[in-house]
């Protein structure tokens, strides 16, 4: 899809990412019933005011509203995430006006604290470079973040911070990895604005070192591999190109490049393209997160954890935990762990996500992703790929202590699926809860879809397709209509493309909204709408046609 995302405002550093929609921050999820409720979480004045500044749409009155915000907040940590937002909205919505775009990006620059000059400086020249304008002048920017790289005093300064923090500094080598990261991503800007200034030697060289750093940029694969095309280098060029589009953000004319030395191997055709994109993509990127079958303990009862995962195919956190709940799912068979991933248009949008994993965000009043629920008690936070095993770390022993407590309910459930129709029957008794908001839901998923966003996540499992609920003191029955799901999902991707993506124009690349039928599956489970808590939990796979046997949660 054709849309760039920016944090609009500048957060405190924290142990594990999250991104997040434009509203303020959602108060904690209450604690099952017999535990004490917290307080909510009231969202700083300063936050509060920025959001609703940042919702208007006509840009010359939201620059207005932003400036007022500094001036009414003018010791917020937020001042420079300020600007940002001016000079992106100011670069997206009015280009025409370069000379109010270069005079507002030296005042920011200036402005910036010395601390963040460099970071300032980046960001000016990635605006520019994005919006095509002002092309020598980000290059003028994208030097001086460049030239601010010394190794020397980077470490000097990270030691320091972690030492005034009384936390003990990573080792040399960690810092030394993370100075050639930092400056691996200025190189990838500076390089793209030489290739665009016509210097295309030195930006080809300097997008070489960011290469080796960091292959997985896909706005430096992608110009890596349409250079070494024009040169006439096709295998060089398809090395760059499937890197850039198993990477998620392969420009539209690095597709084109691929698309067509694809076709000079295979006869013209793009047969077995995408077969060849798994294979490479499995080859490429192998799941960090190692696991042994689970061995149930002496205290294993017959409870069957639900894990309920807010999720994003644009969203770079998210990688983290989806390789960790991927790995749980290789760890845990379907008697022991549920996972459902209920995906979200945070931060780009999401051609998985449809109307009932939008209800269900709002329901658990998620402001961002990844977030998670076990049986209800609130997770999160992510990063990238390398760091899956310590986000399995957090969430493995969470379902492993889940697996040792008595269900307080038992389910019986069968599901048929029948043409376009998967019919679901569920009877819950022995329910050990005084909760008054107790419900039974449904949830449809499709057991995996491939699909590459801007993560980078090629492979989606149990993706939730509906959700369907109802009350527990009488049988559940619902009928899934795969016809009207499909219907549904292709609406909300058209009306949401055709709204924008946060007032940003968009365009889908792909939208998911057909159904496999032969890749279905069912979860049913037993919720305090209140507290999210879960009693137990069942599960049905539908794969091949016709009916399934009764399936009793627990059963071993």
């Amino acid at each position: 899809m054709t849309v760039r995302w920016m944090l609009p405002v500048v957060f405190a550093a924290a142990a594990v990412a999250i991104a997040q929609t434009n509203d303020p921050p959602a108060p904690p999820p209450a604690k099952p019933a017999a535990e004490a409720k917290p307080a909510p979480r009231e969202t700083p004045p300063d936050q509060k005011a920025f959001f609703e500044a940042n919702k208007i749409t006509d840009p010359e009155k939201k620059i207005e509203a932003i400036k007022k915000w500094k001036a009414d907040f003018p010791n917020s940590e937020m001042q420079e995430g300020a600007d940002s937002t001016i000079l992106h909205t100011l670069t997206t919505k009015l280009p025409e006006q370069t000379a109010r775009i270069r005079s507002f990006a030296v005042n920011y620059y200036r402005g910036a604290k010395p601390k963040n000059k460099a970071s300032a400086a980046t960001g000016i020249a990635d605006e520019f470079l994005t919006a095509n304008i002002l092309l020598k002048d980000a290059d003028t920017f994208a030097r001086k973040a460049v030239d601010s790289m010394k190794l020397g005093p980077y470490m000097a300064e990270q030691t320091a911070a972690y030492e005034k923090r009384k936390q003990k500094p990573p080792s040399s080598e960690e810092l030394k990895k993370r100075f050639d990261q930092s400056r691996a991503s200025r190189l990838a800007i500076l390089g793209r604005i030489e290739v665009k200034l016509g210097r295309a030697a030195a930006g080809q060289k300097m997008l070489e070192q960011s290469y080796s750093v960091n292959p997985d940029n896909g706005a430096v694969d992608s110009v890596l591999g349409e250079l070494a095309a024009k040169r006439g280098d096709d295998a060089k060029a398809f090395e760059y190109l499937v890197q850039a589009r198993l990477s998620g953000k392969s420009t539209k004319t690095a597709n084109t490049a691929f698309e067509a030395i694809y076709r000079k191997q295979h006869n013209g055709l793009l047969d077995g393209l995408d077969a060849m994109l798994d294979e490479q993509y499995h080859k490429r990127y192998p799941n960090p997160v190692h696991v042994e079958a689970y061995k149930p303990s002496e205290k294993r009862t017959t409870r069957v954890v639900l894990a309920e995962v807010f999720t994003g195919a644009g969203c770079p956190p998210c990688v983290s935990a989806d390789l960790a709940y991927e790995g749980a799912m290789e760890r845990y068979n379907t008697k022991e762990l549920i996972v459902a991933m209920y995906h979200q248009h945070i931060p780009q949008p999401d051609p998985m996500t449809n109307l009932d994993t939008r209800a269900r965000l709002d329901a658990f009043k998620v402001g961002g992703v990844p977030t998670w629920f076990i049986d209800g008690t609130r997770g999160g936070g992510g990063g990238p790929r390398d760091t899956s095993p310590e986000t399995f770390g957090r969430i493995n022993p969470a379902i492993e202590k889940e697996l040792e407590i008595a269900p307080e309910a038992q389910i019986k459930m069968d599901a048929a699926l029948a043409g376009n129709s998967v019919k679901v029957n569920a009877t819950v008794d022995e329910v050990k809860s005084e909760a008054k908001q107790l419900k039974v839901f449904a949830v449809l998923m499709e057991k995996e879809l491939r699909y590459t966003g801007e993560n980078g996540i090629r492979f989606h499992p149990m993706v939730v397709r509906a959700v369907a609920e109802g009350a527990i003191d009488t049988a559940f029955e619902h009928t899934f209509d795969l016809e009207e799901i499909s219907k549904s999902a292709h609406d909300h991707l058209d009306d949401y493309e055709a709204k924008g993506h946060r007032g940003e124009p968009f365009q889908f690349t792909e939208k998911k909204y057909e159904i496999n039928r032969g890749n279905l599956a069912v979860a049913v489970f037993v919720q305090d709408t209140e507290s999210h808590h879960v009693l137990q939990a069942a599960f049905v796979d539908l794969s091949g046609h016709g009916p399934r046997p009764t399936t009793e949660a627990g059963a071993r």
